[in-house]
């Protein structure tokens, strides 16, 4: 494996699915790409219960979780200091508020 890429968006996953492609680009609050371990602070909201795996055994593999257990962990920056391509659009982030379900969108780089 060579690592993950990474997409936040505003939106649920259902909403994900009945947009178009457009819809999601509206809705992308971060991008960036991490090697193998970069998906440790995901697994942790996992555990705390404030995430959850909705998808996975393919690729993509898809979490929720609320903008207020997820945004705060970006406010400076991604949470791996060996991340790439990194993209966030703060303004979108701020616009959040924190009880709105995000979806968390990571695929394998393999």
């Amino acid at each position: 494996m060579l690592g993950w890429t990474i997409s936040v968006y505003g939106l649920t996953p259902e909403q994900g699915e009945r947009g178009t492609g457009g819809d999601r680009v509206d809705a992308e609050l971060a991008y960036w790409e991490v090697g193998c371990f970069g998906l440790d602070w995901l697994t942790e909201l996992v555990a705390a219960g404030k995430a959850e795996q909705v998808s996975h055994g393919g690729c993509p593999n898809r979490h929720v979780a609320r903008a207020g257990d997820v945004l705060p962990l970006l406010a400076d920056g991604v949470p791996d200091d060996n991340a790439r391509e990194v993209k966030l659009h703060t303004d979108r982030m701020a616009a959040c508020p924190a009880d709105q379900v995000l979806t968390i969108v990571t695929w394998d780089q393999s």
